[in-house]
């Protein structure tokens, strides 16, 4: 049994843990108990340093290319844990996503964020693109084959869908705009999302990008001896925050001295070495990227960091 910390589990085989997430892939219920947050004390990061360190981890960085998270409501499945350790590490995921204004969705939802922890990542990647091949589209299937060859113990991917600017589903189409809906050419070879209320505008994009579905896959063996509550900060960054690279590095490549190993949870992610808890650059990270609007570019990031960063000292 899980009580605050991965000792040891009986796993299910991996082909029951496919068939219990995905058929019916829904009715979990959302309401569990609120864990309490509590932020220590840590070293204190100037702006500058703020927004350095939001370069060196984003992931997006374009002008011309939104930020890309959740707009629909999150509903979380865990997988793994145990009963007791799944509602820990659940719990505590959903009251960061509140405290982030992340919107969470009612019981009874269709799970479309995953947290699973199996002893076989590689088998279980191979299954789901059997099983459910739209979960993890082949371009994200190549990124966690070459994680995989990398020995990485945590693999995560995001499907995502073009929206509109606020974040709304867009229509769907098989004819073009301005063509005939009878004749030659009136007919796309598939079909098209339309924006049909995107248009050219000074401040942020004609479109949203929105996380239709995102899993993150733990191999046990790296958890061993590792607080639940940690497992859960670190998958409520890597789940919610798509664009946050895991490992942040410096301009010339090489990892950032030691007085900045804690600034985030994300790295270095190891039983003893690292954060215990989201930090308070973690937080300012999440809050800021579900405060900005939805179709907000990438580039506006670092400097909403920073706001929300120095916010938390009022």
């Amino acid at each position: 049994m899980f009580a605050s910390s991965v000792n040891k589990c009986r796993f299910l085989p991996l082909t029951a843990i496919v068939l219990t997430v995905f058929a019916p892939f829904c009715a979990f219920a959302q309401e569990v108990s609120e864990t309490d947050i509590v932020i220590t004390g840590e070293r204190l990061l100037d702006e500058a340093a703020i927004r350095e360190a939001v370069r060196d981890m984003a992931g997006q960085r374009r002008f011309d290319q939104p930020l890309l998270r959740f707009h629909d409501p999150v509903c979380l499945f865990v997988s793994g844990l145990g009963e007791a350790g799944g509602a820990q590490v659940r719990g505590r995921v959903l009251t960061n996503a509140r405290m982030a204004s992340v919107p969470v969705a009612e019981e009874g939802c269709r799970a479309n964020a995953l947290v699973l922890v199996v002893n076989d990542p590689e088998t279980l990647i191979q299954q789901l693109a059997q099983k459910r091949p739209r979960l993890i589209p082949s371009a994200e299937r190549r990124r966690l084959d070459v994680a995989l060859a990398r020995g990485e113990p945590v693999l995560v991917s995001h499907n995502e869908e073009m929206r509109g600017t606020e974040g709304e589903k867009v229509r769907i189409s098989s004819t073009a705009p301005g063509m005939p809906v009878t004749g030659p050419g009136s007919q796309f070879s598939a079909e098209t999302r339309i924006n049909s209320h995107g248009r050219a505008r000074r401040v942020g994009a004609t479109h949203s990008r929105t996380v239709m579905s995102g899993v993150i896959i733990f191999n046990i063996k790296h958890l061993i001896g590792m607080d639940l509550l940690r497992v859960a900060d670190y998958a409520t960054m890597r789940l919610l925050a798509p664009g946050m690279r895991a490992v942040p590095e410096s301009w010339d490549g090489a990892i950032e001295h030691e007085a900045d190993e804690q600034r985030s949870i994300l790295a270095p992610f190891a039983a003893e070495h690292g954060a215990e808890r989201m930090t308070r650059f973690d937080r300012a990270w999440l809050g800021a990227l579900y405060d900005l609007a939805p179709n907000a570019a990438a580039t506006r990031l670092a400097g909403a960091v920073a706001r929300v960063y120095a916010s938390d000292e009022e």
